[in-house]
């Protein structure tokens, strides 16, 4: 990638018609539920048909009947077993298309008992992998098997990375599911993998321009780039979990420099929390069931997923687009998977916040104008024993929707707010003097 003075601008992009992107989840929806109920009405059938075959085999005497009746029983069965695997995958799309982190996580939900995520509007998954591993057609893979139509994909039509850029683009699968697409980080040095952090970890924003002085012989500044110094943001605007694409016949993949360029990723991710995602694409580029053995296991040591976070999948693409239920379903797989690591390390990240609210309420409050209005919450509620929890949610969520995320800007504004805050005016005075404090 490039000269000394090559800029990279990160940015997000989705053209697609919010209207016509929910009347299409409305569709998809519909037209899962209308699968499952004519499976079920398929099912029962098979079961009478079931019942009355035994019968005929019991009162049957005639050999070359008995052989027929065997062959009606297996085709059945067969029958029986592929109509499962179709509801088992309508049920995960299903849970999938009316997905939501704060109602209906992939995890059991009391497993975020006494962590506060109402602050969390979704969920996001960064993809990484090299240019040409088949990212995009992943990503149209999956808009594909959740909405049932080829037609409402547009992976394919959106983002041209071009030399020297690299754009940022953000699909939203769902309402609460989004998709973050990086280019190129496999192919360049550490200062790239940098990059892709800051990317995870939401440094580098939408529309920022970065200048790659780094990789020819001008120096861009001494600091590096200032993302990486940069506070992170609100967790919300993190990636939560990754996908790692790579192709199943990458040669980097078998010489170990995968491996070895991965390896501060790999640490990074341990200490950060992230379980990666690992998607093995261009199966049909492999000769033998040794060579997908060999590939699966250099990926999964590779990227540092386990066994159960590994998959092939055989994208449809613009040539190739017959619907495939194995396909489909193993990008359900692959995005279920995802939305757990997701879960998981949101509530990694809540549980610590949590601990160091509470170490700082056990050393006596609030640490600085820096706290946030969670935070500042939190603190009151126990010194106070204030009961009412949801309506400290409502009213920190109220004050979040006005851009007052710190004590410092709401004491700044304070007067103009107190008067909409839906506290009692004993909390409001509470409020007051603890805020007169900071």
């Amino acid at each position: 990638m490039g000269n000394g003075d090559s800029k990279i601008n990160y940015e997000t992009v989705d053209r697609t018609d919010p209207d016509a992107a929910r009347q299409g989840r409305e569709q998809a929806e519909e037209e899962n539920q209308e699968r499952m109920r004519r499976l079920q009405i398929e099912m029962q059938r098979d079961r009478e048909q079931a019942i009355l075959e035994a019968q005929e085999r019991a009162r049957c005497e005639d050999e070359e009947q008995r052989n027929r009746l065997e062959r009606q029983r297996l085709e059945r069965e067969e029958r029986e077993r592929q109509r499962k695997e179709e509801e088992s995958f309508c049920q995960l799309k299903d849970a999938l298309m009316n997905y939501n982190l704060q109602e209906s996580p992939r995890i059991k939900k009391e497993s975020f008992r006494d962590l506060d995520i109402g602050d969390m509007d979704g969920v996001r998954i960064a993809l990484i992998g090299p240019t040409g591993s088949g990212k995009t057609s992943f990503i149209g893979t999956i808009q594909r098997s959740l909405s049932g139509d080829s037609h409402r994909q547009t992976a394919f039509e959106q983002g041209e990375g071009k030399e020297g850029t690299i754009i940022l683009e953000d699909y939203n699968l769902h309402p609460q599911i989004s998709l973050l697409d990086t280019r190129g980080f496999f192919d360049s040095d550490e200062k790239l993998m940098d990059e892709c952090l800051n990317i995870m970890s939401g440094r580098i924003r939408p529309g920022e321009e970065i200048e790659r002085g780094y990789d020819g012989s001008k120096d861009k500044g001494k600091g590096g780039n200032p993302q990486t110094g940069r506070k992170a943001p609100h967790l919300s605007k993190y990636a939560h979990a990754v996908i790692f694409v790579v192709k199943a016949n990458d040669p980097r993949l078998k010489d170990g420099k995968y491996k070895n360029a991965l390896q501060k990723m790999r640490e990074h991710f341990r200490e950060d929390g992230y379980a990666p995602v690992t998607v093995i694409t261009y199966l049909d580029k492999l000769r033998n069931e040794e060579d997908k053995n060999n590939a699966f296991d250099m990926a999964s040591w590779a990227i540092g997923s386990s066994s159960e976070r590994t998959f092939f999948i055989s994208n449809y693409t613009h040539t190739s687009s017959d619907t495939s239920l194995t396909v489909e379903r193993t990008a359900l797989d692959i995005l279920d998977f995802a939305l757990l690591s997701a879960e998981r390390f949101i509530r990694i990240k809540k549980q610590r916040e949590k601990n160091q609210r509470e170490r700082e309420i056990a050393a006596g409050g609030a640490s600085s104008e820096a706290e946030t209005v969670e935070q500042f919450f939190a603190r009151l509620r126990k010194k106070y024993n204030w009961t009412d929890q949801g309506k400290m949610k409502e009213v920190v969520s109220e004050l979040r929707k006005n851009e007052i995320n710190t004590v410092k800007v709401l004491k700044e504004l304070w007067e103009e707010v107190k008067g909409e805050i839906p506290l009692s005016i004993g909390m409001k005075k509470c409020l007051e003097v603890e805020i007169q404090k900071v």
